[in-house]
């Protein structure tokens, strides 16, 4: 079984991907935050009004918080109606799926930058600011995790379930996302891989609620 192929993973299997992947992240994170979030600011810093600053704010643009909130909007909607009129097909939990996974990343997402209160990167070039300064709802302390990343990975990882034949398009995808959030120093890369967990891990349980639950 590899990471994406979860058509067979129960509940105690994804309990502990769950559990095994939190803590890959949390040693990621721990180590980026402490030796290697700031070099790597600092290089993106030196981009500024750069094409490459350019490119990153469009790739951004395609995980913006109103492109996917229409996204699941949509499909909730057109998901609910499916139910209704024709019972839950695979047709229906597919579009469930995708506004269930972004759905609930976004409601975490939000939750989880206000209670760290990360300080983004323009706080460190304008005052050396950099860390946690907890329960805040300004834009600048809400870096942590990032929620560009944790919406296209949350919508990238449904994605790959509904299409198997082409799950690595929509990854490739959300990593360039990701990256983006750095190039243009709207987030340290620990914030992105946060936020990366946090997406994938939504979807997966997403997929687990409406496919797997009733059948275990």
């Amino acid at each position: 079984m590899t990471t994406f192929d979860i058509t067979n993973m129960n509940r105690k299997q994804l309990a502990t991907y769950t559990v095994a992947g939190g803590l890959a992240a949390l040693l990621l994170i721990i180590l980026f935050y402490n030796s290697l979030d700031l070099p790597i600011a600092e290089a993106a810093h030196t981009l500024k009004d750069s094409f490459a600053v350019t490119a990153g704010k469009l790739i951004s643009d395609l995980a913006s918080k109103h492109v996917i909130q229409t996204i699941s909007f949509f499909m909730l909607i057109l998901g609910m109606a499916d139910y209704l009129l024709n019972g839950l097909q695979n047709r229906t939990r597919a579009m469930l799926l995708i506004a269930f996974s972004t759905i609930t990343a976004m409601l975490i997402g939000d939750e989880l930058k206000w209670f760290f209160g990360r300080c983004r990167p323009p706080l460190f070039f304008e005052s050396e600011t950099y860390g946690f300064t907890w329960f805040s709802g300004k834009y600048l302390q809400n870096s942590f995790p990032s929620g560009h990343t944790l919406r296209i990975f949350s919508l990238a990882t449904a994605i790959s379930i509904i299409l198997p034949c082409k799950k690595y398009l929509p990854f490739i995808v959300a990593l360039l996302v990701g990256c983006s959030r750095v190039i243009v120093n709207k987030h340290y890369p620990s914030d992105v891989i946060f936020g990366c967990y946090i997406g994938m891990t939504c979807a997966l349980w997403s997929y687990y609620f409406l496919y797997r639950k009733n059948n275990e």
